[in-house]
């Protein structure tokens, strides 16, 4: 399947809420990405999900950075994904 840019950004954000929520967490910023991308705002929504992960410390997988990267690249805006703290990147394998 082929997603479009949009379609993977909110893909990554129900992933940071899923996980969020396991650990009883609430990120309402996470919605406010969902709206900007609803909006047509995909540019807008994909530094403010990467401000909100830093900001709120959430971890996010390997193949979840790969595919925001993508998304990023495909709206040519791959640089403001790499601002994301390595910190915050984990193997795809690790449940957290």
């Amino acid at each position: 399947m082929n997603s479009s840019a949009e379609d993977i950004i909110r893909a990554v954000v129900d992933a940071l809420k899923r996980r969020a929520s396991t650990r009883g967490e609430t990120v309402p910023a996470l919605d406010s990405v969902r709206d900007l991308v609803a909006n047509d705002e995909a540019e807008i929504a994909i530094d403010y999900l990467i401000n909100t992960v830093n900001s709120f410390r959430l971890t996010l997988r390997k193949d979840e950075y790969d595919r925001l990267m993508s998304a990023a690249t495909r709206l040519d805006y791959a640089d403001s994904v790499t601002d994301i703290d390595p910190r915050l990147l984990v193997p795809t394998s690790d449940d957290v």
